[in-house]
């Protein structure tokens, strides 16, 4: 079993420089009268820990929420500001917090890929079950985290995010958490990422607007593409060579050696992606 540490003490945490930058991170108080993210951090795992439906997980999965509760707010460091209103904000924490937990735990932890995707989708989508019916498409929006999250791991971690803070709203918002877990139910992604029919009924659900999710498409493909993603010297051409040796390729690397553009060349690169686009197209 995988974990970031087994000595769970707040004094013990801040061996991490970014556990320490939530000292003194102000928050609004309205909705955190608590004080800063470290504080409500603090209370928040705390709540987290407390929660029967928490005990009732097993280790692993006890230990990916514990950790995603620990950096839900990571990047409320960097995003807090005042708005017009004189209210203290953070927007877009969430988001950036989900890369900077994917880079601290692919760096400093060498976390296995499925736990730290997981963690990491906990982060990105913490604020979900309290703001889903603020969506233009709820549904479309459920259906989405649960491909990346599991969303009664989410629901625990809002209703923990809830309870570690002060505010005169509780009631309200653990409220608005049981209509996102209903939701989810009736959608069939609770726990689980929602399936459709094919894969692409799913893309073209996410693609078209007004779809239904149990639409399945006619599938009137004529090909199929391969699409391999990684950091540079991961190991693309090896792979390639190895397991599709007689495949066309479209390369971009390819390409702007040709073409002698170099990488952070703006302008030459907006021609290399449409040469590499008319390129799969010919194929």
């Amino acid at each position: 079993m995988w974990t970031l540490t087994k000595n769970k003490s707040w004094q013990q945490l801040q061996q991490y420089s970014w556990v320490k930058d939530m000292q003194g991170v102000p928050q609004s108080p309205v909705h955190h009268a608590e004080g800063s993210v470290a504080i409500h951090t603090q209370m928040v795992l705390e709540a987290l820990v407390n929660l029967p439906e928490f005990k009732s997980l097993d280790q692993q999965a006890q230990e990916n929420l514990w950790v995603a509760a620990l950096m839900h707010d990571i990047e409320k460091r960097s995003t807090t500001t005042v708005d017009e209103n004189a209210d203290i904000i953070s927007p877009g924490h969430a988001k950036k917090g989900a890369q900077t937990t994917g880079k601290i735990l692919y760096r400093d932890f060498a976390t296995p890929l499925f736990t730290r995707e997981q963690i990491v989708g906990l982060v990105r989508y913490h604020g979900l079950p309290l703001w889903v019916f603020e969506k233009p498409d709820p549904v479309k929006a459920i259906i989405q985290a649960s491909l990346e999250a599991d969303t009664m791991l989410l629901a625990l971690l809002a209703t923990a995010d809830v309870l570690g803070r002060i505010c005169t709203d509780t009631k309200d918002l653990l409220y608005k958490i049981d209509l996102f877990a209903e939701l989810a139910k009736e959608h069939d992604c609770w726990g689980k990422p929602r399936q459709f029919s094919s894969d692409l009924s799913k893309f073209q659900y996410f693609r078209k607007e007004g779809r239904h999710p149990d639409f399945e498409s006619f599938d009137d493909t004529k090909a199929t593409m391969i699409l391999l993603s990684g950091v540079a010297g991961s190991g693309k051409d090896f792979y390639i060579s190895k397991n599709y040796p007689d495949h066309p390729v479209v390369s971009l690397d390819d390409m702007r050696r040709k073409a002698k553009i170099r990488y952070g060349d703006t302008k030459g690169n907006g021609h290399i992606i449409q040469l590499a686009k008319e390129t799969a197209k010919n194929f």
